[in-house]
Parts: C-alpha cells; sequence; structure tokens
C-alpha cells in the first residue's frame, strides 16, 4: 500500500469525543475528509454549539458520569479508532481545592480509563486503536492547574500501561500531547502579550493549529504506525525543547 492509501479511511468507523469543539472538532474534519464515518461527543445537545455537525453522528457524554460512558458504548456495534480529546480544566485556583482537583481528575483521567475499557471489546474485534490527547502540562506542569497537569501526565501513563496490557488484545494506545493551541480552553488564560512572546520564541515561530495536531492523530490511528504502541507524540513547534 501507498502511503496515501494508508492514510485513507473509508470504510472506518472513527469516534472523537471531545469533537464538539476546539482541538476535537479539527481532528473529526480530518478524519471525515479522510473518508471515515465519524461519530463525535460533546457536553451539550447539538444544537447548543455554533458548529455544523451534519456529517457526523453527535452522542452527550459527561464523562464524569459512568451511566453516561457506558449508554455512549451502547450506540455502537463497531469502532475502529477511538480518539479522546475531553480536557477539563478550573480557573481561580478552583483545582488547589479538594473538590475541584477531584473533579477534574475523575473527567481527565478516570472517566478516561472507563471509556477506554468499554469500548475495548469493540476495538479488540477491528483491530483497531485509542489515540488520546494529553498535553505538554504532562511535562511542563500549569502552575496554576494541579489537577489538569496531573491528569494528563496519569494519562501518559495509563496509555503505556493499557499498550502493554492490551497489545496481545490487537489494540494500539497512543498520546499526542499539545502545545499552545488557541482555543476556548486557553482564552481565558493566555494575554495577547503572552502569545506574543510564544511566537517569538518558539522554533517553528507561530502557533499550533488545530490541523497540527489532527494529523499526528490521523498518522497514530493509521497503518503506518502499526508498530508504535504506548508512545507520546509531542506536537509544540518544538517550545518544549
Amino acid at each position: 500500500m501507498t502511503a496515501a492509501e494508508q492514510l485513507d479511511f473509508s470504510g472506518k468507523r472513527v469516534l472523537v469525543c471531545g469533537g464538539s469543539d476546539g482541538i476535537g472538532y479539527g481532528v473529526a474534519q480530518m478524519f471525515s475528509r479522510a473518508g471515515a464515518q465519524v461519530a463525535i461527543t460533546g457536553t451539550r445537545d447539538a444544537s447548543e454549539y455554533d458548529r455544523d455537525f451534519s456529517d457526523w453522528a453527535y452522542h452527550r457524554l459527561d464523562l464524569s458520569q459512568g451511566e453516561s460512558v457506558e449508554a455512549l458504548a451502547s450506540e455502537f456495534d463497531r469502532l475502529d479508532v477511538l480518539v479522546n480529546c475531553v480536557g477539563s480544566v478550573l480557573y481561580q485556583q478552583g483545582e488547589f481545592e479538594r473538590s475541584g482537583f477531584e473533579k477534574i481528575m475523575t473527567i481527565n483521567l478516570s472517566g478516561a480509563m472507563h471509556l477506554y475499557t468499554v469500548m475495548l471489546p469493540l476495538l479488540q474485534a477491528s483491530r483497531g486503536c485509542i489515540v488520546s490527547l494529553d498535553s505538554v502540562a504532562s511535562i511542563r506542569p500549569a502552575w496554576n492547574n494541579p489537577a489538569y497537569s496531573a491528569s494528563k501526565a496519569g494519562l501518559v501513563q495509563l496509555t503505556k500501561s493499557l499498550a502493554k496490557k492490551w497489545g496481545k488484545k490487537g489494540v494500539r494506545v497512543n498520546t499526542v500531547a499539545p502545545g499552545l493551541v488557541p482555543t476556548k480552553l486557553t482564552a481565558n488564560q493566555v494575554t495577547p502579550e503572552q502569545e506574543e512572546a510564544f511566537a517569538a520564541t518558539c522554533p517553528v515561530g507561530r502557533f499550533g493549529r488545530a490541523e497540527d495536531i489532527a494529523g499526528a492523530v490521523l498518522f497514530l490511528a493509521s497503518p503506518l504506525a502499526s508498530y508504535i504502541t504506548g508512545e507520546q507524540i509531542v506536537v509544540d513547534g518544538g517550545a518544549s525543547l
């Protein structure tokens, strides 16, 4: 097969959790352009988003609620690729309180584990794969978001553990760590002055875009990466060097 053929997802069923906005939306768009049959999730009703989901199946999902995860799994009879783009934060130092810390850990880490576990039989049947978005905060922690940083670092180790456990089941598990990509998640945390400083010091000289991250996800989900599992690919323009 040519490289182009291996990046053709025609006939493949792809679920992008957190695909309703931000980087996840960009990931869903790229899989759709590659021919995949795409489903996405969001935390609200589809009508509440200023996005076009008409080409995709939409499901509401709350990773903090076990019954929501199980209800999602019941909607699928086949799945080739599971992409987890869910990542929640609290502002105003809310993650320093026990309740806030536990809330973020539940969504970003415990919820992810539950999602992967309930989807495993489908992925095992298709010899599919999981690609998670962690964050460069797993490497260089966000000083005001201890739970987010800890959950994303935990997601990296969870990925390695599951890759080791599930490899014999035919399921690969990898992560992509995005650098700074302007989204609603970062809008309240980065000032215009900080944006200019970042662009000036980043080796590539610009901010990341959703398609930059989506390209790495697509690669890891493709046959081109069939011998890659348990790995983290950092996509930050070299900013963490």
